[in-house]
């Protein structure tokens, strides 16, 4: 059994609530009701926004020409070339979109003196595997393509994302390597999903009572993937690449009490081995999708400050 006094007081306190008030009601909800759920959420959690010089959303026009990929450009300060940072949500490739992490986007660009793209890439059920990924790789390369007239500073870029937004930057860094596309700088990896068998040892420590339990993350993946071979595939578990070599610089983040604590913890190992310069946090006292609470866990508004800060160092260098 995990050790509970480690939580952080008033992370305890949520999970309180929100455990009896799933305890009072079990029903399933539907995907959009889930959505929803995710929105509210987030705002309520995150509070009032970081006032930015400018935030400018669009569309990037899909490389097969059929779909518009919201996305959302922040700029902290006008009249510089800035480093951009590339960013994926998180959500369980279910949930999730531009809002959900407007927070977390607006304190890296802020605290980390750069320009962030966060990417509105198409969720599952309606899109599986890899069309999200394929969304993905797409906005990065409009970022190449159009970043200058944006003064964006294409010589320091970096891509990263929380969650299954970690699991999508895992992915298009493969594509990236495969494709002989210019290589970022850094990579981010916010307590990233990188292990879609679900089987680390995290999986049965924190099984349920941390807010992401087991058994819904592989409700997740089953409604992700189109067959078991999704899992093996190396797009769909970064942890199953066999050559990282080619990885940039990277910052991983896990929170203790999160069934992708193991996942993340291997990574960041496998990264070691394989020659990249990488540091590793774990936010000992937390619980999966922390970043979002900064309005109400006031040690989560010092973790974005400090990961902000560890992008600003990287993309600076």
């Amino acid at each position: 059994m995990p050790d509970c006094s480690k939580l952080n007081p008033q992370i305890k306190q949520f999970l309180d609530v929100l455990n009896m008030a799933l305890q009072a009601n079990s029903r399933e909800i539907s995907v959009e009701e889930g959505r929803k759920a995710y929105l509210d959420f987030s705002l309520f959690h995150a509070g009032w926004p970081l006032k930015m010089a400018r935030v400018e959303d669009l569309d990037a026009l899909s490389s097969d020409g059929h779909h518009k990929i919201g996305l959302r450009i922040y700029t902290p300060t006008l009249g510089k070339k800035l480093p951009v940072f590339v960013y994926f949500h998180g959500g369980g490739w279910q949930h999730g979109d531009i809002a959900t992490h407007d927070s977390i986007c607006r304190h890296l660009s802020v605290y980390g003196d750069c320009i962030v793209v966060s990417v509105d890439w198409r969720l599952a059920p309606e899109n599986r595997f890899p069309i999200g990924i394929n969304d993905c790789f797409d906005a990065y390369r409009w970022v190449l393509d159009h970043g200058d007239k944006y003064n964006m500073d294409l010589s320091r870029v970096g891509v990263g994302g929380d969650s299954a937004g970690g699991n999508m930057t895992g992915a298009v860094f493969q594509k990236i390597h495969a494709s002989k596309t210019k290589m970022p700088i850094f990579q981010l990896l916010l307590y990233p999903s990188l292990d879609l068998s679900c089987s680390t040892w995290s999986y049965g420590t924190y099984k349920e009572g941390f807010f992401l339990t087991a058994d819904k993350m592989k409700y997740y993946v089953d409604h992700y993937i189109n067959s078991k071979d999704d899992i093996e595939n190396p797009l769909g578990s970064p942890l199953k690449q066999k050559d990282l070599s080619y990885l940039p610089r990277t910052h991983l983040v896990t929170a203790g009490f999160d069934p992708f604590h193991g996942e993340g913890e291997l990574y960041a190992n496998h990264l070691k081995e394989a020659g990249v310069n990488v540091t590793y946090k774990c936010y000992e006292s937390m619980i999966h999708a922390f970043l979002h609470m900064n309005q109400t866990v006031p040690e989560v508004e010092t973790a974005l400050q400090e990961i902000a800060g560890v992008l600003k160092k990287a993309l600076n260098d």
